[in-house]
């Protein structure tokens, strides 16, 4: 028996809907954070060496703080910054060993500020590290948002 021609539409009629939706993902969280839910290709990165010759909290919303975002880091960018994307970058500056790292945590919008939540693992006093220089880094991509970025560290 062959289907009505109306009941063979339904799949092509949701099947663009639920792609978008599952495109869109990541930036409807309850809890408010504009980082996406998941750590997916491309819109994160961090390291233990970067170029950074102090603490630095950098917003790169357009293609000139990107590279110079990467220039602190000492690589090139890994592409250009995506439309309708920004970037928060949290540099640590120098350090006497290994064993130190920076993570970011959220991104909210809060009234006129945008709040970039991150946090700092340190070696333990009984952790062996390797006598090095480090300059750790954390990087994230997030939609574009307007407000003054406020970086809190967090626990």
């Amino acid at each position: 028996m062959k289907m009505p021609f109306r009941l063979r539409l339904i799949p092509l009629l949701f099947t663009p809907a639920l792609l978008l939706a599952a495109c869109q993902g990541g930036n409807d969280r309850a809890d408010g954070n504009l980082l996406p839910t998941q750590a997916e290709a491309g819109t994160g990165w961090q390291g233990d060496h970067s170029s950074a010759a102090e603490r630095a909290y950098v917003v790169a919303r357009e293609a000139g703080e990107w590279s110079a975002l990467w220039a602190r880091v000492g690589e090139p960018a890994p592409s250009s910054l995506p439309g309708g994307r920004m970037a928060v970058a949290v540099f640590l500056g120098p350090r006497d060993t290994a064993g130190y790292g920076v993570a970011i945590d959220s991104v909210q919008q809060k009234g006129a500020d945008l709040i970039v939540g991150y946090h700092e693992s340190v070696p333990g006093p009984a952790q062996a590290v390797a006598q090095m220089r480090t300059s750790p880094y954390a990087i994230r991509l997030l939609p574009s948002a307007a407000g003054t970025p406020k970086f809190v560290r967090g626990k």
